[in-house]
């Protein structure tokens, strides 16, 4: 009697690690919960950034609810939800950045829920780790920036995109029977779009993704249902708050400046937008892409060419290789080009900060593995190992970075929990912060005091409102004075602050010693000195008659 047997080829690395994850998909989702979580907590920043904007959110929402002052700028929704929180609790700093851990944590959530049926076991586990053990990403956890809040909305949209409308493609669109779920789907854009202006381009990229598909009425409904949740939300602001400007037309126009701190220089040309799109993504991809997951050179602002010509080659492979095979790749596709193509056009390039791009870097990051995936597993079978190796490669620096990062922040942590809420300044930053607080401590209430960083002096000052010196705006003095006096300015700050704290040489950000110079050389003895704090970067605080 003749035994037949059947030849099974032996499994190979690759899918021996797929075998082994595949079926523990919640273990992947609560390693990876319990990843942000501990590396949160590690790595929490009690402080705010010198950059001014997660403070100044802040300012803005205690002025929403206590003096009924709209937050038009930089989008509102964020402000008007936390300003909720200070309802409750007051300007507490770090209920506010526990709520974005909050944030950050739902994100974490959804993203997994997106993404488990799209992606191997092994990329889904790389993907997840490499997401929640990010020091750059976890830094938002623990800032009052909106990157958290809007990440979490965002991942809800996929989430409900990619359920409603990509999960079974072949249903095809009914508006009768898909009404809701279109009208949520425009109801979440419009969120996007109030909470950052960038959200816009996730409308555009909905609609580009009907076209591609040949489903006109899609586009025209979600948008059309967006526009009008954002109609609706304009009109009720105008009106309850008399706020006549749009969202988009109060930071819009500065974005299409040549230099939006010298108005006067006018709108970009179409060449400088080409140069803006091509050294963007050179600093964002080549630099900042790949520096948020440990891989990059220290401090190579301005990128690595090939490292963004890498990116670029595998991203239009990916989209490629997806466009027949898969709606919800294609759309995945179509919303990361979209969002880095308009973010790379908009942006002045000397802006160069990674918090601008990491809205989308999970979903570049998710998209660029999932090629990787099908080029060197699915194609090339035998390249298998080189999937592994990337993989590898991309956990083992990621972990190296974000371990690296906690013995100084736990530093951080235990000075500010033993009351030195300085700690991590530099000296030029400590004395203008010092000398916010002497104002709310030693001026009449009814004084109101100009500066650079308002948003950091309400914080630090204990609750005090500040009026802000972005740029001079004018070299005419007079116009300069009748501007201060006009918004019922008594007092201004002038600091020693460097454009770079970590370097001793670095130079001074003259914009207030600039604006306060022209007002004393036409009107000398207007400005009288009150008080100084510091001798080494001294903080100076002028009276103004």
């Amino acid at each position: 009697m003749t035994t037949n047997k059947t030849n099974v080829a032996p499994l190979n690395l690759l899918q021996k690690l797929d075998r082994y994850f595949d079926g523990k998909q919640q273990l992947i989702f609560w390693m990876s919960i319990l990843s942000t979580s501990i590396f949160s907590l590690l790595l929490f920043e009690p402080k705010v950034s010198i950059g001014g904007d997660d403070s100044i959110y802040i300012n803005r929402a205690f002025n929403f609810i206590t003096k009924g002052s709209f937050p038009s700028f930089q989008g509102p929704l964020y402000p008007i939800t936390i300003g909720g929180i200070i309802a409750v609790v007051g300007v507490n700093l770090i209920v506010l950045k526990f709520f974005s851990l909050l944030c950050l944590l739902i994100h974490q959530w959804f993203t997994f829920r997106v993404f488990k049926n799209y992606l191997s076991p092994f990329a889904l586990f790389t993907a997840m780790l490499l997401i929640s053990s990010s020091s750059a990403i976890i830094y938002f956890g623990s800032a009052t920036y909106n990157e958290a809040f809007y990440l979490c909305i965002q991942s809800i949209f996929i989430f409900h995109f990619e359920k409603s409308f990509l999960r079974n493609p072949k249903e095809g669109l009914d508006l009768k029977r898909d009404f809701k779920k279109l009208l949520l789907s425009g109801f979440l854009l419009f969120l996007l779009t109030i909470t950052k202006n960038i959200g816009i381009v996730a409308v555009m990229a909905v609609a580009i993704y009907f076209l591609i598909t040949k489903n006109w009425k899609g586009a025209l409904f979600v948008v059309g249902a967006a526009a009008i949740f954002m109609l609706s939300f304009n009109i009720v602001k105008s009106t309850a708050w008399e706020v006549k400007e749009t969202q988009i037309s109060n930071q819009g126009s500065t974005l299409l400046l040549k230099n939006p701190y010298k108005p006067d220089m006018g709108n970009e040309d179409a060449y400088g937008f080409w140069l803006r799109m091509v050294q963007n993504s050179k600093s964002y991809l080549g630099y900042h892409f790949i520096n948020i997951f440990g891989v990059s050179k220290k401090d190579n602002y301005r990128g690595n060419t090939f490292a963004t010509l890498l990116i670029y080659g595998l991203f239009i492979v990916g989209l490629i290789t997806f466009f027949k095979r898969s709606k919800f790749w294609l759309f995945i596709g179509v919303f990361i080009g979209v969002s880095y193509g308009a973010t790379f056009l908009a942006l002045q390039t000397y802006w160069n900060q990674e918090r601008l791009i990491i809205a989308f870097t999970p979903l570049l990051l998710i998209f660029l593995l999932n090629t990787l995936y099908h080029v060197f597993a699915i194609k090339t079978n035998k390249y298998q190992s080189v999937f592994i190796a990337i993989a590898s490669i991309l956990l083992f620096a990621n972990l190296i970075k974000t371990f690296s990062k906690i013995p100084e922040q736990t530093k951080v942590i235990s000075k500010y929990m033993d009351g030195d809420i300085y700690y991590g300044f530099s000296e030029d930053w400590v004395n203008y912060l010092k000398m916010t607080k002497w104002t709310k401590s030693n001026l009449p209430n009814e004084t109101y005091v100009a500066c650079r960083k308002p948003g950091m002096a309400f914080i630090y000052s204990g609750g005090k409102d500040f009026y802000g010196i972005w740029k001079v705006t004018s070299n005419d003095p007079k116009v300069l004075y009748e501007k201060l006096k006009d918004a019922g300015v008594t007092h201004v700050i002038m600091a020693n602050i460097r454009i770079n704290a970590k370097d001793q040489n670095s130079r001074i950000i003259n914009t207030v010693r600039r604006y306060l110079g022209f007002i004393n050389d036409a009107y000398p003895g207007k400005l009288k000195l009150v008080h100084q704090t510091g001798k080494n970067w001294p903080a100076y605080l002028y009276k103004l008659d």
